[in-house]
């Protein structure tokens, strides 16, 4: 299962956050997940509750497997994203094409994933993020 995450890191001071200006968008992985963004099938995310990103506004992209992307050893950046599209909505209102981009299979599929990871249901807030990932080679 992939859970996003967008924030900046805790050590602003460190000479590593070159970058402080570029948020990290940070995906917790199962091996489904992993695939579909490398094969380029997974082109958007969904975040429990409201996330501000700017419309072409480019992101660090990491593949973790720990629960928090900053409590641990970062595995694996694995590109920059440029963001195309952000809306901040209800899980209800979600369609069939976002739940494809989101690398689900159906809408129920993702919301069922939903509810698991988050607790939402139908009346949850959340932020479908749209994003084009540049792999780092």
């Amino acid at each position: 299962m992939l859970v996003p995450i967008a924030r900046q890191p805790k050590n602003l001071n460190s000479v590593d956050n070159i970058l402080i200006t570029m948020a990290i968008l940070g995906f917790h992985f199962s091996s489904v997940y992993k695939e579909v963004l490398y094969d380029g099938t997974k082109t958007a995310t969904i975040m429990e509750g409201e996330h501000y990103f700017k419309i072409g506004q480019e992101v660090l992209v990491y593949l973790s497997d720990k629960p928090n992307l900053f409590d641990g050893d970062i595995e694996k950046r694995i590109g920059k994203a440029q963001i195309e599209k952000v809306e901040i909505k209800r899980v209800k209102d979600l369609t069939e094409p976002e739940a494809k981009l989101c690398g689900s299979k159906s809408l129920e599929e993702l919301k069922n994933t939903l509810k698991k990871w988050y607790n939402a249901d139908e009346n949850s807030v959340i932020t479908y993020v749209k994003f084009n990932l540049i792999m780092e080679k």
